[in-house]
């Protein structure tokens, strides 16, 4: 009887907390790939911002050159993003152009000092 009722009361209280989340019913599915351990990006993975935002950055474990940023957005074409010439940083941001509301993937690629090359993407969403 008290396991039933605190399962009732949790599922009360869950359903309660959603109906007042202003994003309930907005579900993003999961990631098209997971991001690389210990590398974390702006916008997050899994995001939903008010508005485009001005400036997507990626931090790396080490020093990293970011060589490409493509979004790509269901039913747009890919916006390929001027990423310029740097050197190495452990955190890299390029400016962005205006984003339309939508659901985003934006892919990355970079290269270390050595040669070695990282790439990963993350899904994000624009209200």
């Amino acid at each position: 009887m008290i396991r039933t009722l605190a399962i009732t009361a949790a599922l009360a209280f869950a359903g309660a907390a959603a109906a007042q989340d202003p994003h309930a019913g907005h579900t993003m599915q999961a990631p098209a790939a997971a991001p690389q351990s210990g590398v974390t990006t702006v916008p997050a993975d899994g995001a939903m911002t008010h508005g485009s935002p001005e400036r997507f950055s990626v931090t790396f474990p080490h020093p990293m050159i970011l060589k490409t940023v493509t979004f790509t957005a269901q039913g747009q074409a890919p916006i390929v993003v001027d990423v310029p010439a740097a050197a190495a940083e452990s955190t890299v941001e390029v400016a962005l152009p205006r984003l339309a509301p939508g659901t985003y993937t934006a892919a990355w690629t970079a290269e270390g000092a050595d040669g070695h090359e990282m790439s990963g993407s993350i899904r994000f969403m624009v209200h």
